[in-house]
């Protein structure tokens, strides 16, 4: 869905960034007692969250993902991300994303290139110290982008998942885990960039 999924939250200054700035404009009124971002977003009051563009920066993959560097470069973005749920601190617990996301993934040695769709709708989740708990999408046509270092499950790689309930979880020891929804699939992009 977007970079925080991309780096499967080994977690980059721009998320921290975003976070940070979203906590301090956001309406810390909006905490919900429900865990569904849409009943969350439907209990706000008047004063709603409104949906902020959320930026997009080409980043590198470190070779512990596919054993090689990957580079990548964001063809297009139009991401928003509208805070539904607020700890008491004013921290984010539950994010709403939608919008276009391409990207492209170029192996940096080789120089393969290929080239993917990551646009959808999706929720996270984070601990009241602002650490990233979890990704999910929110519906069958969306998707995300989640690089998996070693000592996850599935494995490390650089994984192009969709289908609705597919979630991406960073557990307190720091493990990541992916898992699929109903429907869900997981395209590990090193394979095709490695050939």
């Amino acid at each position: 869905m977007h970079r925080v999924a991309a780096e499967a939250l080994g977690a980059t200054a721009l998320v921290g960034t975003l976070i940070a700035s979203l906590a301090s404009s956001a309406s810390p009124a909006s905490t919900a007692s429900s865990t569904s971002p849409d009943k969350a977003a439907g209990s706000a009051t008047s004063a709603e969250p409104p949906w902020v563009p959320f930026p997009e920066e080409d980043f590198t993959y470190r070779a512990d993902r596919c054993g090689f560097d990957v580079n990548v470069h964001i063809v297009k973005a139009g991401e928003f991300v509208k805070t539904v749920t607020t700890f008491s601190n004013g921290n984010p617990q539950t994010q709403l994303f939608k919008g276009p996301l391409i990207m492209q993934f170029t192996n940096a040695e080789t120089g393969t290139s290929i080239e993917r769709n990551a646009s959808g709708r999706a929720f996270e989740t984070f601990g009241p110290d602002g650490s990233f708990k979890s990704l999910t999408i929110q519906n069958d046509g969306s998707h995300f982008v989640a690089g998996l270092p070693p000592n996850s499950d599935p494995g490390p790689g650089i994984y192009l998942v969709s289908g609705e309930w597919s979630t991406l979880v960073i557990s307190d020891d720091g493990t990541r885990n992916l898992v699929l929804g109903p429907n869900g699939s997981a395209e590990n992009l090193c394979i095709p960039l490695a050939s």
